[in-house]
């Protein structure tokens, strides 16, 4: 019995190194966010090379980081079939949401500044997708399926839809309707998040979603 308490703590105290390792790694992008949102084109170009350096490092380290905990957000590798699908999901998406934005008379909340468009394609889903996807789903799927086995998944994903679409209040200028689409598309992410196993993917959906906002906006379909 002293053994087996020793090793459960022994345990208990690894998963724990490893998460703090984990987002440590997560919080390095940090800097590279408040540059691409500077006044300054010298901080926004640094803020730029920082973020493509992340991005290379995020990518190549897709699955082969566990010695970090990585494991914890599920940043996994995923094919190529895979990620054209989660790319080709989240354009359809905007694509819809745009159409609904135009159809409602309503803004889609994009911003013309160069930085910021990098911001939302890059390195926000990125971020997003981390705590929303990769550590809250997981920790929700662990807390339902103790509570309500049969319905974890579902409750799990509209959970956690729920506060992402809550943490969007803070943006001046959200409407109901925005609030809506933002619900609706983080279900999108938790169920790409959990069909490829991968927060990878659903960030990439979740880039792509943006990059088809923004493309509407630079043609002049919307604003």
């Amino acid at each position: 019995m002293l053994l087996h308490g020793k090793s459960a703590k022994t345990g208990w105290m690894k998963e724990l190194t490893g998460c703090w390792r984990e987002l440590l790694f997560w919080m390095l992008p940090l800097p590279a966010f408040g540059a691409l949102g500077s006044m300054r084109p010298r901080r926004q170009i640094a803020g730029l090379i920082e973020t493509c350096a992340f991005r290379l490092v995020a990518i190549s380290s897709a699955g082969k980081l566990k010695s970090l905990g990585l494991e914890f957000a599920s940043w996994n590798r995923i094919g190529r079939r895979a990620a054209a699908a989660c790319v080709a999901a989240g354009l359809v998406a905007g694509g819809s949401i745009v159409v609904v934005a135009s159809l409602s008379h309503q803004l889609l909340g994009t911003r013309s500044g160069w930085n910021e468009a990098a911001q939302a394609i890059t390195l926000g889903p990125v971020l997003e997708e981390v705590i929303f996807r990769g550590y809250l789903l997981t920790a929700a799927l662990l807390l339902t399926r103790r509570l309500s086995p049969s319905s974890s998944v579902a409750s799990s994903v509209l959970g956690v839809a729920a506060a992402f679409s809550i943490a969007h209040l803070t943006t001046a200028g959200t409407t109901a309707l925005q609030l809506c689409c933002i619900l609706l598309t983080g279900c999108l992410y938790g169920c790409i998040r959990l069909q490829y196993r991968s927060t990878a993917a659903a960030a990439l959906a979740h880039g792509a979603y943006n990059l088809a906002l923004y493309l509407s906006y630079w043609t002049g379909i919307s604003h």
